[in-house]
């Protein structure tokens, strides 16, 4: 005897309610997704910044006063009368760039050329350098080299430039020169004192195109306002909500202390009574700096712009 049996499945209208429920969840799911991804990132660009500031107070500890990296240092200029003698020599003020600073370090394997670029970088124009070539340099030759300057393998720091991987950084520090360079290039550098980290708006602008353009501002924050990690001398890394943090004062002489704008080079005169470099200046330095003087990498705007002072 035959019975009939009712076949259980979804209906179309169910189906359909099933897959409205996925979707919905989904969309809510996204955002916190999202923000954790970039969370995560955020977490390993600190780890990034900190321990290239570690790599760079290992290196210290081989310098008889405690001084961090200096490229000038390591490919000194020749002595009059011997010509180019390994460690010994007068400082190469020219050669303390960004892009010197960071090569000087990879090619000696205190860093890798991955670790000097954020995970959180929006530029463009900056990736990494995977061609360098470490073979390049040649220490002992009559005119020596002590990384690779090529123009094609060699690692650059031009973040004012808008082709894609003109810049094999994302990383700012202290600009190295006068009194920033004499007393807070250094092992001895306390936790008030930031000496490397992002990258801020050009000239320190806290307002006007400079700000609302700059790259940065869509790195950590997704509202488009300045937020980036600081290291401080003694190594420690945090995320500071601002270019001007409660810590990090300016000293200037006989004037009252006041907070630092880090992304700035603050010049009160002759007030200043030699302090004129004394205070926190971190930027992408380009070109080749003299005794007192740099030059700042004015990074192009997400427009495309070249930016200016303000």
């Amino acid at each position: 005897m035959r019975t009939n049996r009712q076949k259980n499945g979804f209906t179309l209208v169910e189906l359909l309610v099933v897959v409205a429920i996925i979707a919905l969840l989904i969309s809510l799911l996204l955002p916190a997704l999202s923000k954790a991804q970039r969370n995560a990132k955020a977490l390993q660009d600190t780890s990034n910044i900190s321990q290239i500031h570690k790599a760079f107070l290992t290196w210290s500890n081989q310098d008889d006063k405690g001084r961090l990296p200096l490229p000038g240092r390591i490919a000194r200029l020749a002595i009059p009368g011997l010509g180019f003698v390994s460690g010994q020599g007068e400082e190469n003020q020219a050669l303390n760039n960004t892009a010197n600073l960071y090569a000087s370090m990879i090619q000696n394997q205190f860093i890798d050329t991955k670790l000097v670029v954020s995970p959180i970088d929006p530029n463009p124009a900056v990736a990494e350098n995977t061609i360098y070539n470490y073979n390049f340099a040649q220490p002992g030759a009559t005119t020596p080299t002590y990384w690779d300057t090529s123009t094609t393998t060699g690692f650059k720091a031009n973040i004012h430039q808008a082709t894609a991987g003109a810049c094999n950084t994302s990383y700012a520090h202290l600009a190295l020169v006068g009194d920033r360079k004499k007393f807070y290039w250094s092992n001895k550098s306390d936790g008030t004192r930031p000496v490397m980290g992002n990258r801020g708006t050009y000239c320190g602008a806290l307002s006007g195109p400079n700000y609302q353009k700059a790259y940065w501002n869509q790195a950590i924050s997704p509202d488009a306002t300045w937020e980036g990690n600081m290291c401080y001398g003694d190594n420690h890394t945090q995320i500071e909500k601002s270019m001007i943090p409660d810590t990090v004062q300016y000293e200037c002489g006989s004037i009252n202390l006041r907070k630092d704008n880090c992304y700035k080079w603050d010049y009160v005169g002759s007030l200043c009574k030699g302090m004129t470099e004394g205070d926190t200046w971190m930027c992408i330095v380009i070109g080749n700096p003299t005794a007192t003087l740099v030059a700042e990498a004015p990074e192009r705007l997400t427009d495309g712009t070249t930016p200016t002072c303000q």
